[in-house]
């Protein structure tokens, strides 16, 4: 079967040679009416035209891919992040090639690995001290790091998820209500970490709690509470609260009228617990496209002036 050309896509649509090929390579400088984008369009799909991407890479010198990589593909916010990425992407006509990094030593053997399978740009996602996240930018011009290590701040480079404004509105929701005893539980050592850092700022270290288990039992959560009276508890992720809400139903205990329960990520299971779980959402799809919109316009060589952060939101929900 003869392959079909860009003379065929011409003719067929009845325009040049020269303004199938501006709109196939996205030229800016390609000016056409609605309707002649519309017979170009239908004549690719009447001939079946599929062009080469590589030759139109070497043509151009783009690829029109962003490569994003990531350290926890296996969450449900990565992987919502990672889909957020690829919608702001295709909205600018953009594919995204993934790479997974569960070492972090695997992070820059990724950007190098997907440099070299052509992506214009890179989106890393990860929490990178200053340091590391310079290392990142000194391997590749066009990358933009969602990050939430409280240490890295490249400006241009970096867009932090800003969990502390967040944390400090479920405090004063909380302290709203009348709790004046609220504790956080996480299993990890984070005293670098943002939500740590704005809880113990009320609260201080000794409103902590560091279960023996990963996530507790019945039995540890009731010496918890029983040990120091309680009354609201903040998660470092939604999976710790629910394990809270059940540990409270096997101990007959209230929630929200014995104790306030919030939780940290804002899965699609908060809405489908008993009660509803009250949460705090990472601005995942306005990051996604504030760092697609960015690397494209450095691309372009015009302005575009990516935000420092952007700030989560606490929703509070039956559990407070």
């Amino acid at each position: 079967m003869k392959k079909t050309t860009l003379k065929d896509i011409a003719a067929h649509a009845g325009v040049s040679v020269a303004l199938v090929s501006n709109y196939l390579n996205r030229n800016p400088s390609a000016r056409m009416s609605d309707n002649t984008r519309k017979k170009i369009d239908a004549a690719l799909k009447e001939l079946d035209y599929h062009g080469s991407a590589i030759a139109r890479s070497l043509r151009t010198g783009r690829s029109h891919i962003i490569g994003y990589v990531s350290s926890a593909l296996k969450t449900e916010v990565s992987r919502q992040e990672m889909m957020a990425v690829f919608d702001a992407a295709a909205a600018c006509n953009y594919q995204v090639f993934v790479a997974y990094s569960p070492q972090k030593d695997m992070t820059l053997r990724n950007i190098r690995m997907l440099q070299e399978r052509g992506c214009d740009a890179i989106i890393v996602s990860g929490y990178f001290d200053e340091d590391y996240s310079r290392e990142i930018c000194s391997l590749i011009n066009h990358v933009v790091i969602l990050n939430t290590h409280p240490t890295a701040s490249i400006p241009g480079k970096l867009l932090h998820y800003d969990y502390r404004a967040a944390v400090r509105d479920a405090i004063l929701h909380l302290q709203s209500k009348g709790h004046k005893n609220i504790c956080y539980q996480t299993p990890y050592d984070s005293s670098f970490e943002q939500r740590y850092l704005e809880f113990t700022s009320f609260y201080g270290k000794e409103n902590v709690w560091y279960p023996e288990n990963n996530i507790p039992d019945a039995e540890e959560f009731a010496g918890y509470i029983n040990k120091t009276k309680c009354t609201a508890l903040l998660h470092v992720n939604d999976f710790h609260a629910m394990r809270t809400i059940q540990n409270c139903a096997a101990l007959n205990i209230k929630v929200p009228q014995e104790i306030a329960v919030v939780g940290f990520d804002n899965i699609a299971a908060v809405n489908y617990t008993t009660p509803t779980l009250s949460s705090i959402s990472r601005p995942l799809t306005e990051a996604a496209g504030a760092a697609v919109r960015h690397l494209i316009a450095e691309l372009n060589e015009q302005k575009d002036e990516l935000p420092a952060s952007l700030p989560c939101k606490f929703i509070p929900r039956d559990s407070v």
